[in-house]
């Protein structure tokens, strides 16, 4: 059983198209659904409880931020995978989770991500591998990865004191502790950017997180490598070939990957 958490705060102009990805589901007798919902001031919860029927659980209080709802999620789950797929993103079609449950066999498993502006413009978020070099800048997508329950009982909860990149900074801990996973090249979710983590106010706090968490993780002068590799190409072309380069003389770590013998 996959348990999809959803994150919900004053989105009644989104969330029902979140919820109704998830209700629609061929595999929906597969899904433990959780919905939390930060004490909403305008009417997000009447929204949720009108599906209070097709939901297992709703948990309606005042937070600590994301990340504090997303671990009360995480406790409140009983499927071995959990799934965050927060207020306005969507599953990416009603047989998404039926197609994905064959595949889950890994301790992190995740996937494309169709990404939406306000146009409803298409662009796709994909990978192909995955080293420190890509997580140095990026991290994987929530609404794609799923993630086995029993990894946070072994890797801890989301750090609360963070506002924005603690998934990122979850990540690099369990990648780090040589913890593996699997790539599905395929979309898993819809992704509408304007949320949290794309609006222009958040970008100096996203750095200023960045930079501690790296400095756990990276050292000093891999930081300056990196930074200067990014700031000389953007071109994914040429960004993977200077990978591959990198890994091949020990200064890239590639992370493991369950599909690989």
């Amino acid at each position: 059983m996959i348990s999809v958490i959803t994150i919900a705060k004053n989105e009644e102009k989104t969330i029902e198209r979140t919820i109704l990805s998830v209700t629609n589901q061929s595999a929906i007798n597969e899904i433990e659904y959780i919905v939390i919902d930060g004490k909403s001031s305008d009417n997000t919860l009447e929204i949720i409880k009108k599906y209070k029927n097709k939901i297992s659980k709703i948990i309606s209080e005042a937070d600590f931020g994301i990340y504090n709802a997303m671990n009360k999620g995480i406790k409140a789950a009983k499927g071995e995978y959990i799934l965050f797929l927060n207020a306005g993103d969507e599953l990416f079609c009603n047989k998404t989770i039926e197609e994905i449950l064959p595949k889950l066999n890994c301790g992190v498993v995740f996937a494309d991500v169709s990404v939406r502006d306000e146009k409803g413009q298409k662009g796709t978020i994909d990978y192909d591998y995955l080293d420190d070099f890509e997580l140095f800048y990026k991290s994987l997508p929530h609404m794609s990865t799923f993630i086995k329950k029993e990894l946070f009982l072994k890797f801890g909860l989301y750090d609360e004191t963070k506002k924005i990149v603690s998934d990122w900074q979850w990540f690099l801990k369990y990648f780090n502790s040589k913890g593996k996973y699997k790539y599905i090249k395929t979309p898993v979710a819809i992704f509408y950017l304007g949320g949290i983590s794309t609006k222009k106010e958040t970008k100096n706090l996203r750095e200023k997180e960045r930079a501690e968490v790296r400095n756990i993780y990276y050292g000093r002068k891999k930081q300056i490598l990196y930074k200067i590799i990014l700031k000389l190409t953007k071109n994914k072309t040429l960004l993977k070939l200077i990978r591959k380069i990198l890994s091949s003389i020990g200064i890239v770590k590639i992370y493991e990957n369950c599909s690989k013998p």
